[in-house]
């Protein structure tokens, strides 16, 4: 089963981006109670190497098509410096939701977005969606759940 990814994201012009996000006028019955202020995020990919520096490629998620979708064109448009608050959650040993990691990314910008409103005859069970690419200042990563922490620092803004 995957995990369950919220997403609290601020902008330096616009706020708080993600307030009500996850609520019902937002998102229809797939509603998060717990989670209103909360971008409901399907998935995150990003990739850091190193060959004599480090190298940052951006940070994308896929997300649901939501009340954030046209305040993320804003955001693009003006080059809006963003915070961004990835939660993880999964299941634990009694079935219940652990939030076991959290990743932090600041001075944050979207570089690319991609929405996706699938075939209606075809693919007739998917959602729409978007995909969001940032680059970031920094990265921070922490696994509540194991105790541990770390950073890097890009290079790429």
């Amino acid at each position: 089963m995957a995990d369950s990814i919220y997403l609290t994201l601020k902008g330096n012009k616009q706020g708080l981006i993600s307030a009500g996000c996850s609520t019902y006028n937002s998102i229809g019955n797939r509603y998060q109670r717990n989670h209103t202020h909360k971008i409901m995020v399907y998935a995150t990919d990003y990739e850091i190497s190193r060959r004599q520096n480090v190298s940052h490629a951006n940070f994308i998620f896929i997300k649901a098509d939501d009340k954030s979708s046209p305040l993320l064109l804003s955001s693009i448009t003006n080059n809006e410096l963003l915070e961004c608050e990835f939660e993880y959650y999964r299941i634990d040993q009694c079935g219940g939701l652990l939030h076991y990691k959290t990743i932090k990314l600041t001075k944050a910008s979207i570089v690319k977005i991609g929405n996706i409103h699938p075939d209606s005859l075809i693919e007739n069970k998917m959602y729409p969606k978007e995909t969001i690419s940032l680059k970031y200042e920094s990265i921070t990563s922490n696994h509540h759940a194991a105790s541990t922490s770390g950073y890097s620092i890009s290079n790429n803004i």
